[in-house]
């Protein structure tokens, strides 16, 4: 099972798995402002490859989480990767799958408390008493421009995927998303052909 937001590194761990075999793409929606915009991605980038997308449609759990500060727009979970993957291991294990694929890469790891080492170390013991399934990282040792590099050989379209946080059809070009992404694709070398058009 791969957990595919529809952004460039799930896009890339998504051609990653596909190759190894038999792949089963989930997507989460847990209220986040762009979930319209990354589902549409991630279901272009599943009819890439000639696979069906799997949803976990959670959006009012961002709507009760965003009570009382509305202000938390984008990503209304506080420690979110600690409910997703929760939520994907569940799912992993009721469609038995033996392997949950997350995309984090190295510089996410240094970002985040919840995808830092320490953190994915805990949640591998934890799952690991309740159910035999590797939670894989194949990204962790890449940075984004190597992400991508790695992608375009694979053969990901990047065009195919949505990054911005402020859920627009056309990205924004400046959110914190936005920026990395286009540090990314400069850094590897290449155009980003979702922001080309600028």
């Amino acid at each position: 099972m791969v957990l595919l937001s529809g952004g460039i590194d799930s896009a890339t761990a998504l051609h990653l798995e596909y190759r190894r075999g038999a792949v089963l793409p989930l997507y989460i929606d847990y209220g986040q402002r762009a979930a319209a915009c990354e589902r549409a991605a991630a279901e272009a980038l599943c009819a890439d490859l000639g696979l069906s997308l799997d949803a976990l449609e959670l959006g009012a759990l961002g709507t009760a989480f965003r009570r009382g500060h509305e202000w938390q727009a984008h990503v209304p979970l506080p420690h979110r990767n600690l409910a997703v993957l929760g939520l994907a291991f569940s799912y992993a294990a009721d469609r038995h799958a033996r392997r949950l694929c997350v995309a984090l890469n190295r510089d996410d790891t240094t970002a985040y408390a919840s995808a830092a080492t320490p953190f994915l170390d805990a949640f591998r013991r934890l799952a690991a008493t309740l159910d035999d399934i590797e939670i894989a990282t194949p990204l962790i040792a890449w940075d984004k421009a190597e992400v991508i590099r790695q992608g375009r050989s694979l053969g990901v379209n990047y065009a195919h995927t949505y990054s911005c946080l402020l859920g627009r059809s056309l990205p924004c070009g400046g959110c914190p998303q936005c920026a990395k992404r286009r540090a990314g694709f400069a850094e590897a070398g290449h155009t980003d052909p979702a922001l080309a058009g600028e």
